[in-house]
């Protein structure tokens, strides 16, 4: 039976809006008239010195716009508000990562096996130890998330 690897992403409602329209300044949509100026910011996420690709990034305030994004092959994201406008909104946020990895079977295409990659203190707000503050000024900043870890990841029926 042979095997193929390849990178699989549980996406919110939210997350789903940032792929398709991801660095689409907007993609028409007006931008609402109580929404803060946006700070331009790429951030790069790396796992043991390596780039992060195709993981899922967001960034936690007490703001009510959401931020974030998915790095891409080279482990960078850029920052995009409300899965539309570029930028974030001025402020300190937490950051949280995700990164699942499916192995399909690639005579049937069923799941084999899901494996999440970031260790579990990365994906909750209340434990991650990555954050940044957004303004004024060079935003762009490098995060690393640890050694790569394999948790088994349930596959329902």
């Amino acid at each position: 039976m042979t095997r193929q690897t390849f990178t699989f992403f549980f996406l919110s409602a939210f997350l789903f809006g940032v792929l398709l329209t991801a660095g689409c300044g907007g993609g028409g949509r007006p931008i609402p008239a109580d929404m803060p100026p946006l700070f331009p910011s790429i951030l790069t996420f790396t796992q043991e010195g390596e780039p992060l690709a195709e993981a899922n990034i967001l960034l936690h305030s007490d703001s009510k716009w959401s931020v974030g994004g998915m790095t891409n092959e080279k482990g960078e994201m850029k920052l995009v508000t409300n899965g539309y406008w570029d930028g974030a909104p001025e402020g300190t946020y937490k950051i949280t990562v995700r990164k699942i990895v499916v192995v399909l079977n690639e005579e049937t295409g069923d799941i084999i096996r899901q494996t999440d990659v970031i260790e579990n203190q990365f994906k909750r707000e209340n434990t991650t130890p990555l954050g940044i503050t957004i303004g004024k000024g060079d935003n762009n900043q490098t995060f690393d998330v640890g050694k790569a870890v394999s948790i088994n990841v349930r596959i329902s029926d």
